[in-house]
């Protein structure tokens, strides 16, 4: 069978960061913000919708890299108040992938914690990373899981 064209743009393999998941395999652009699978899971586009989707209707966890600032976020909305809290980076690792190990949302510390979220429909409101709000956030990011 003939390969079907869909409409969609094409990657761009730009290079956002080197050697990010192992030696020569870097991050790029066309693996931030939402993947394509998160976007036919929600069925929407529109990011707020697809947050809403996971993170408040389904109560789903979330970690995400912020490339801006290179550190690994999480939202840990099993709990409420939900904790929005950053992980430190593992000492000698061989990739920047490999800092967050075998770590998952419920390993946040409690001086780690940005912010204590009252409600899950706040989370969007409310979280922001040096003055920037969640949306433009998430779109800067590589989101590593949604479990």
């Amino acid at each position: 069978m003939k390969d079907v064209a869909f409409n969609l743009p094409k990657h761009d393999h730009s290079v956002i960061v080197k050697d990010f998941f192992d030696p020569g395999k870097d991050l790029e652009a066309w693996q931030l913000g939402w993947s394509l699978q998160c976007k036919l899971e929600a069925k929407t586009c529109v990011s707020r919708k697809i947050f809403e989707f996971y993170i408040e209707n389904m109560a789903r966890n979330m970690i995400f890299y912020y490339v801006d600032d290179g550190r690994f976020y999480g939202i840990h909305a099993e709990v409420c108040p939900t904790p929005f809290f950053y992980f430190d980076a593992l000492p000698s690792t061989n990739c920047i992938y490999d800092q967050l190990g075998n770590r998952d949302t419920h390993d946040y510390e409690d001086d780690k914690v940005l912010f204590w979220v009252d409600y899950d429909k706040e989370i969007w409101d409310v979280v922001e990373i040096a003055g920037k709000r969640l949306e433009e956030v998430l779109q800067r990011s590589y989101i590593v899981n949604i479990s």
